[in-house]
């Protein structure tokens, strides 16, 4: 349908879920206009199914569309839908000149994006902000509000077979980076503090994670843990199934990575480790059954907004000196009274 509202995010995970609030909010502004999203392959995924969404257009930058020549044929492509706005939360060059390049006359975005001159608004980006709450301020404002996956009924039915038989945890030790990981020691040592109290732990994460949750699984055995308890999924779930897991689970231990977003959108308690990155940067879960553990008194922290592949102190203290009976203390209000005390 031409015209109406397109609403750009094309980068990871973790954005366009902090993004999906704005869905909502353009529905409900501009009633009776469409709302479409242009996103990443990965974020089309995870945004499947929105009720308040029209079309999802996919910009595969990365891949078949990338370069000046994917460019200009994804600009022609929004040309013809003759949106009548544009609201870009990702900062980067690419996206100002896609919307410049597609002649939409309204194009919103933050001042401190590269090539905000091609904005015909540019809105100020507050830091202090949680990034939900930064995201809606290019439609005017609004407060933190949980994002939203719609799973669909053949993905929650397959993974009804994959889900244990009791109540459990879902843990996702992995990130891309590695100084954003949890050590698999202490992800072990809670599994095996979970299965003493009857609690089941199920591994999540994509196929690059596997030998990871394979380490986790058997030093949880090595601490104690029944192997009956331990369920390793690692790799059998897309983002979707895994966000329809999540809703089933008593609560999610991840670091900062995608499944952190994904454990918020499933509604569940979500205890959020950050090692080398700090929730200062705008990401952290903040729900009211959500905890964050990290270091804070740390001055090498943060070591950069991605983190980074080693420790550049040598030491990574911002893991190590968060222990286990820290986290098992916060989930206890989450587990089955059953349950044995901390």
């Amino acid at each position: 349908m031409a015209g109406g509202t397109l609403i750009v995010d094309t980068s990871f995970l973790g954005d366009v879920l902090c993004a999906e609030p704005m869905v909502r909010a353009a529905a409900k502004r501009w009633q009776g206009q469409p709302v479409d999203f242009l996103a990443s392959p990965g974020g089309a995924h995870i945004l499947s199914g929105h009720p308040d969404l029209g079309d999802i257009l996919v910009f595969d930058k990365r891949g078949a569309q990338r370069g000046a020549l994917g460019l200009l044929r994804m600009a022609r492509e929004l040309k013809k839908r003759a949106y009548v706005r544009a609201i870009c939360s990702h900062r980067s060059w690419r996206s100002a000149a896609l919307l410049r390049l597609a002649g939409i006359p309204e194009r919103v975005g933050f001042d401190n994006a590269s090539a905000s001159f091609l904005f015909t608004e540019r809105v100020s980006y507050q830091a202090d902000l949680h990034e939900i709450e930064r995201n809606l301020q290019l439609l005017g404002g609004g407060s933190w509000q949980r994002p939203r996956m719609y799973p669909d009924a053949g993905e929650r039915e397959r993974v009804a077979g994959l889900l244990p038989g009791r109540s459990f945890v879902a843990m996702a030790p992995g990130s891309l980076w590695e100084t954003k990981r949890w050590p698999a020691q202490r992800f072990s040592e809670l599994a095996a503090a979970l299965s003493a109290k009857g609690v089941d732990v199920v591994l999540l994460g994509g196929p690059e994670d596997r030998p990871l949750c394979r380490e986790v699984h058997q030093r949880a055995k090595d601490f104690g843990a029944e192997e009956s308890a331990l369920h390793d999924l690692c790799g059998q779930t897309n983002l979707r199934e895994s966000a329809a897991l999540l809703e089933k689970a008593l609560a999610l231990v991840s670091n900062d990575s995608a499944p952190m977003h994904l454990g918020v959108a499933a509604g569940i308690p979500v205890m959020a480790v950050y090692c080398s990155t700090v929730p200062a940067f705008g990401f952290a879960p903040k729900g009211e059954q959500d905890r964050v553990f990290e270091i804070s008194e740390l001055d090498c922290r943060p070591c950069g907004i991605h983190g980074k592949r080693r420790c550049p102190e040598g030491h990574f203290r911002c893991g190590w000196d968060i222990q286990f009976e820290q986290v098992l203390q916060a989930l206890q209000p989450f587990l089955p009274q059953t349950s044995l005390p901390v």
